[in-house]
């Protein structure tokens, strides 16, 4: 198997000479686009077929390309080099430890569709080895410019806490240059946030479990200050200023606090209370009559608020002058679940109610 320089026949004089000036310092396996990009990421073998299909195409027709000069890319797409790489002695480059072989592509053909192929992709992750390899392909679709919009990772973040894989998220988060999953998109923001709920349901609302919720919620709170997940955001986009966000936060201390029976948990119940009301008015509960998509939607992201200030209450006292003040916000909660409630529960589809309703009746059958 032949290593890059290749045969002058295939490359006009100025390609030549460009060629031949690189390998005379490096060869084309350390060229600046290597060492920018770094390796190619890698895919753990997964219990589908189709899954690991779609990984290894993606890898050898569309993350490769983006890990190679223009000189190596042309060998790719250009018919007229094709004959050299399907030679008795085809090309090869070094990524890393890894010595992959060129072979032709066609932008056309061989190239799938992000959007579809994200999709799909999400959908046949079911194992825990399966979704370590959400990192490395999100870092690909980086490399390769492929675009990932805020709904698709909203997606993608709510599958993995469904399948309780936050850590699969966290890692995506910590890596956010490479991944592109940032807290700066207010929608990624909210459903990263629940991971901390759903990590006390998938518990049963265990001591155990309510610790590592609370644990979650503070190191996702924590991580909205880090600049990398800034340098995007919008005003209005500000997850640290929103209430459906600090609720969550209220939910998991409010639980901690009554299950472990220690008052206040050291004050941060009226801490993360008076910082949501103070808040109070950047978001909306209502929604317009028979819109049952908003509805749904309305009714996800209020339902573990109200769930948090009901428990609230409890620690801080409904009669105290900050209880009271709760006490009318949820009045104001409860018109929205009155009014969602029956509408979504009439748009039931065959595998159940809508997630808003199921998370809220969840969440209302909790006693602590």
């Amino acid at each position: 198997m032949a290593s890059l320089p290749l045969s002058p026949t295939h490359y006009c004089r100025p390609c030549l000479r460009r060629l031949y000036l690189q390998t005379q310092t490096r060869t084309l396996t350390t060229t600046p686009s290597r060492r920018k990009h770094g390796a190619l990421p890698t895919f753990v073998a997964t219990a589908s077929p189709d899954l690991d299909d779609i990984l290894s195409t993606f890898r050898d027709n569309v993350f490769l390309p983006s890990h190679l000069i223009k000189l190596q890319r042309d060998l790719l797409y250009k018919k007229k080099n094709h004959a050299l790489l399907t030679s008795d002695e085809p090309a090869t480059v070094r990524l890393g430890s890894e010595v992959v072989q060129l072979k032709p592509l066609s932008h056309q053909k061989d190239e799938p569709a992000t959007r579809p192929a994200i999709k799909k992709v999400v959908d046949l992750m079911t194992e825990t080895k399966d979704w370590r390899n959400l990192p490395g392909f999100l870092d690909g679709l980086m490399t390769a410019r492929r675009s990932v919009k805020g709904f698709q990772l909203e997606k993608m973040v709510r599958k993995a806490n469904e399948c309780g894989k936050m850590g699969v998220v966290l890692e995506c988060l910590k890596r956010v240059e490479d991944t592109g999953m940032g807290l700066w998109e207010l929608r990624v923001a909210r459903e990263v946030m629940w991971g901390a709920t759903a990590k006390a349901m998938q518990a049963d609302w265990s001591e155990e479990g309510v610790e590592k919720g609370a644990k979650y919620a503070e190191m996702i709170w924590e991580m909205m200050l880090d600049p990398r997940h800034r340098e995007k955001m919008h005003g209005d986009q500000d997850a640290k200023k929103r209430p459906e966000v600090i609720g969550v936060l209220v939910q998991m201390h409010a639980a901690r606090a009554l299950i472990e029976n220690i008052g206040d948990d050291g004050g941060l119940v009226e801490k993360y209370v008076k910082m949501m009301l103070q808040v109070w008015g950047n978001t909306e509960t209502k929604f317009e009559e028979g819109d049952w998509d908003d509805a749904n939607h309305k009714l996800t992201i209020w339902s573990p608020v109200w769930h948090g200030m009901s428990m609230a209450q409890k620690v801080l006292g409904a009669k105290t002058p900050l209880g009271q003040e709760l006490g009318a916000k949820l009045k104001e909660l409860e018109s929205l679940v009155g009014r969602a409630r029956p509408l979504l529960l009439a748009k039931s589809t065959q595998e159940g109610p809508r997630r808003g309703v199921k998370l809220y009746e969840s969440l209302s059958q909790v006693s602590l």
